[in-house]
């Protein structure tokens, strides 16, 4: 019987002390990620990529400390959108889009995150069907990600084309 009451006040103890502190999360959002396709553009895949210097202490701020790293990261959404002006081109010229991360590191292989096939030529803003398979952890761990948008063109383009994301990420660190 003392046995009992014994494991009764110490298993809530050790229950306790196993969860520790427990990790914080925090939500990110790059608003502006500029894709930039130089024309001529032809049928098929065309790549932009866009260079992301991951610098944790001004997107953390004050929970920031030196030295520390992102225990997990996943993607929540990514939003595409065209320039809107009279000579821009739109998502009409637009089969399908990739969006895919990758890093300087060759033991971090680059990885499709989310995709958008066919893209609804209507909308002026393509929200992306996100992997359930994509880890981003160890991107988020490097300096440098690259983002890289992959727009299956419909047809030739001689000129420029301009598309905007907005990419949504969720860490935990502790």
């Amino acid at each position: 019987m003392r046995k009992n009451i014994l494991w009764l006040a110490i298993l809530p103890l050790l229950f306790l002390n196993a969860c520790g502190k427990g990790s914080k999360t925090q939500i990110i959002t790059l608003n502006a990620v500029d894709f930039n396709y130089e024309g001529p553009l032809y049928d098929g895949p065309n790549p932009s990529q866009y260079a992301w210097r991951v610098d944790l202490k001004e997107l953390l701020k004050e929970e920031y400390s030196e030295g520390m790293k992102i225990k997990s990261a996943r993607l929540l959404s990514a939003e595409i959108k065209a320039d809107e002006c009279k000579d821009c081109y739109g998502f009409e010229e637009i089969n399908s889009l990739v969006l895919s991360f990758a890093s300087n590191n060759k033991e971090v292989p680059m990885q499709a995150v989310a995709l958008l096939n066919p893209v609804d030529s209507k909308n002026k803003t393509q929200k992306l069907n996100l992997s359930k398979e994509a880890e981003i952890t160890d991107f988020l761990n490097e300096k440098d990600v690259y983002l890289i948008l992959d727009s299956d063109l419909k047809s030739e383009i001689e000129t420029d084309l301009n598309l905007k994301g907005k990419i949504t990420i969720e860490v935990s660190f502790d």
